[in-house]
């Protein structure tokens, strides 16, 4: 995916888009943007995979710019695309140690400082090469929101995993189903009222209170309020209080953290699998991303029905995994080769149903609206 100047002719119209389906466009970024901004719809969530510049020539693109030319074109790409974000929308951009340091430096200048979401790391690989000094096992993907209040608001968490679940257990039948057990401690220091330093009867007899430095959560009569109502679990009857708290009223929804690894996300091998069981008798693709990868972030900041865009379409994941998960995305590829080879047949295998593999069975995805080429 080279970047280049904005090979769209000044004096031809845009094409036409109404937003109400997806699109994929053979042109270069700034033509893309161009387009979805003369639209006037507003994308929720911008995925990028942008040339890392590791001075490289793959099969399918030269990935080596002088560094100025990557800094100054790449950046004029995200400042268009921040122009086009919703207020609760965000860019993730994948990058690697090659120019990741200056990605921070001008997206911070784009999108502020204080929206800047996190840097995930992506274990890209699970093997080790003995070759190179170190062996470099991952990626970066930064993140940032257009406005982070408004998107922390609207972004969604990741589904518990059984790990988190298990946890919850109905060891005394307790109607409300099934709990787990929380400290009824606290922290002592300012802001904490008398109140909260009493001593406490066990079922057993035994007089309990509050290690030194700490105090009770709630206030006494709050304290026997919850063991009124059966939500304080004293063990066989001598053991220190602690609150039940039960699995049906809490958010068993996960925040996301930095460190995602290939065995829940997919690795690039398992990437490069996928595009191989569809296009078998192609070179592989070098640089594509796996389906579960790509649909954890999309998961993350959209909904159904939202729009997701993606300047640098390459093998076209995005497209796919958008597609699967029934959300609007716009695609570009500069490149016509990749575009014919890659992202045209991609998206097409998974519009018609082709495409079984990826998320495919975990979206129990149905065939969709056709897209739009230009």
């Amino acid at each position: 995916m080279p970047v280049t100047a904005n090979k769209m002719d000044s004096n031809k119209p845009l094409p036409v888009w109404d937003g109400k389906k997806s699109i994929l466009i053979q042109d270069d970024a700034l033509a893309a943007i161009d387009i979805i901004n003369s639209s006037g719809v507003e994308v929720r969530l911008a995925l990028i995979d942008p040339p890392y510049n590791r001075r490289t020539k793959f099969h399918h693109y030269n990935d080596s710019l002088n560094r100025d030319e990557w800094t100054t074109t790449i950046s004029s790409h995200c400042s268009k695309i921040h122009d086009v974000l919703s207020s609760d929308g965000a860019l993730w951009m994948h990058i690697d140690d090659a120019e990741m340091p200056r990605a921070r430096i001008f997206l911070d200048r784009i999108f502020g400082e204080a929206n800047f979401l996190g840097t995930t790391v992506w274990q890209k690989t699970v093997s080790r090469d003995n070759r190179t000094p170190i062996s470099t096992t991952h990626e970066y993907i930064l993140a940032y929101a257009k406005n982070k209040t408004e998107w922390h608001k609207s972004r969604n968490k990741l589904p518990a995993t059984d790990r988190q679940t298990d946890r919850y257990k109905n060891k005394d039948d307790d109607p409300r189903g099934p709990w787990a057990s929380g400290d009824l401690t606290a922290k002592a220091g300012p802001g904490r009222r008398s109140e909260q330093f009493y001593d406490l009867t066990l079922p057993s007899g035994r007089v309990v209170r509050p290690a030194t430095g700490t105090c009770w959560r709630y206030t006494r009569e709050r304290l026997d309020e919850l063991i009124s109502q059966g939500r304080i679990d004293f063990g066989a009857g001598n053991k220190m209080p602690r609150l039940k708290r039960y699995l049906s009223e809490v958010d068993p929804g996960l925040v996301p953290d930095t460190w995602w690894p290939g065995d829940v996300v997919g690795t690039a091998d398992s990437a490069k699998r996928h595009l191989k069981s569809l296009f078998p008798d192609l070179i592989p693709f070098e640089t594509p991303k796996p389906e579960e990868l790509v649909s954890r972030i999309i998961h993350i900041c959209t909904d159904p029905g939202d729009l997701v865009l993606d300047i640098y379409g390459g093998s076209g994941t995005t497209g796919a995994v958008a597609h699967k998960m029934g959300r609007r995305w716009a695609l570009c590829e500069r490149q016509e080769r990749t575009f014919q080879e890659f992202t045209l047949p991609r998206l097409q295998a998974v519009a018609s149903g082709r495409d079984g593999g990826g998320v495919s069975d975990r979206f129990k995805w149905t065939l969709n609206q056709p897209f739009l080429v230009l």
